[in-house]
């Protein structure tokens, strides 16, 4: 048999566990971010100057953000290179050699509760011989910023880019 001592220990645990239980169901209902398309992967990007992705791989590869949270959050799109992150790196592309060359049409988004924004990312790669008929991969960072200092979660998806360059005859 359990003394009073355990038993109000085993109480207490309990209820700490419910009320933790609790804080988290709370904190997390309602909070969720999207983000789209899964993937992006490009062919033919042009060298020397700046091109929107969606002129090269159609309106679909425009960046989707969607707070699914009931709140207004800002999000923040950042560019890093495969080496920065935990993803591998696809076979026959290399890691992106400047992480500039890949900009968001705006680098923070502030969107409302329930619903979505499109961002515009941008190529632009030096036109140098040896940036012609290369494979490149990237990863693009979506992530929230904390609306206050209470909060505990920052949110963040994290999608891959692959492009090619063009070989230069195209550009002759």
């Amino acid at each position: 048999m359990m003394g009073l001592k355990e038993k109000k220990v085993g109480w207490l645990i309990c209820c700490i566990l419910f009320v933790v239980n609790c804080f988290f169901s709370v904190a997390g209902y309602g909070m969720g971010l999207e983000v789209d398309p899964g993937e992006i992967i490009i062919k033919n990007c042009p060298l020397g100057r700046k091109t929107a992705v969606s002129d090269l791989g159609g309106q679909q590869m425009k960046l989707s953000i969607k707070n699914k949270g009931a709140s207004t959050y800002t999000y923040v799109i950042g560019i890093l290179s495969t080496t920065e992150t935990t993803a591998p790196l696809k076979e026959g592309y290399k890691d992106i050699p400047d992480i500039s060359w890949i900009q968001p049409e705006n680098k923070e988004v502030e969107i409302a509760g329930n619903s979505t924004k499109t961002v515009e990312l941008y190529l632009n790669i030096p036109k140098k011989a040896e940036y012609y008929n290369k494979n490149y991969q990237a990863v693009i960072e979506v992530k929230s910023k904390k609306n206050s200092s209470e909060e505990i979660f920052v949110l963040a998806c994290q999608l891959k880019i692959w492009f090619s360059t063009v070989s230069g005859e195209e550009e002759r």
